[in-house]
């Protein structure tokens, strides 16, 4: 059987000292340097061994900190964040990404913005109305423990939501489809589309990712009860932080 390759080998001995529990989830791993001294190799080895852990998803960077192990991924319920049976459970306290941050054992922040704008192609096309037409757009970073987890802009028609809760900056704590439900337009369908690409350099500063990790883009459109599109919701989700889960009926 041929030797791995040095960066091949300082992987698997990092991976199976992750598995062993010698570096705990969260753990930060040494400098570049100490194994640069235990392996004898140079350091631009020891950086394909950790371009390696982090495409398998063991280890992650952050900016300015280092390199550490992995977290288990937090669990995206994408076909429950807009549960109406979830929020009317909350009885308006929670929004869904509140319930599902807080199930999983992390402590849910939003910071959220507003504006005003012209639609352009792709949200007109999604909102079926005229390109230019004026939407409010509701702005999140969304933060589990205190880490930025996504991001999410929605789009409304302005004239469903103006001077509602949804234009306001503050928190919308029961959620902004039980307004849109309080405005006569309840959520009752919605299409997602999934893509996949390299994030912008905004996003990687704002949710402190490291070069070279893809982005999921989850553009959802929700239906009203007269299946009027009532909102286009695009969520930047980092490959190295989230799970997709769609739970499904078989009919």
């Amino acid at each position: 059987m041929p030797e791995l390759a040095p960066f091949r080998r300082i992987a698997a001995d990092l991976r199976e000292a992750i598995r062993r529990g010698e570096y705990a989830p969260g753990h930060q791993l040494p400098s570049a340097s100490v194994f640069v001294e235990r392996y004898g190799v140079a350091r631009q080895t020891v950086q394909n061994a950790i371009d390696l852990l982090r495409a398998e998803g063991l280890v992650l960077g952050r900016q300015g900190a280092g390199w550490f192990v992995n977290e288990p991924k937090m669990k995206y319920f994408a076909s429950l964040t807009g549960s109406r049976t979830k929020r009317l459970e909350a009885d308006r306290r929670r929004d869904t990404f509140t319930q599902q941050i807080e199930a999983q054992g992390k402590t849910a922040r939003q910071v959220s913005t507003v504006e005003e704008l012209a639609a352009d192609a792709d949200i007109a096309a999604h909102l079926r109305v005229e390109l230019g037409t004026p939407v409010g757009v509701r702005r999140r970073i969304m933060y589990a423990d205190d880490e930025p987890l996504q991001l999410g802009d929605s789009y409304y028609p302005l004239s469903i939501v103006q001077d509602s809760k949804i234009m306001s900056p503050a928190d919308v704590v029961e959620g902004t489809d039980q307004v849109l439900e309080d405005l006569g337009h309840t959520p009752t369908r919605y299409e997602d589309e999934i893509t996949w690409r390299m994030p912008t350099a905004e996003e990687t500063a704002i949710l402190r990712m490291v070069t070279g990790m893809p982005v999921g883009r989850l553009l959802r459109t929700t239906f009203d009860q007269h299946d009027q599109p009532v909102e286009v919701y695009v969520v930047i989700l980092p490959e190295d932080r989230h799970v997709l889960l769609y739970d499904v009926p078989a009919g």
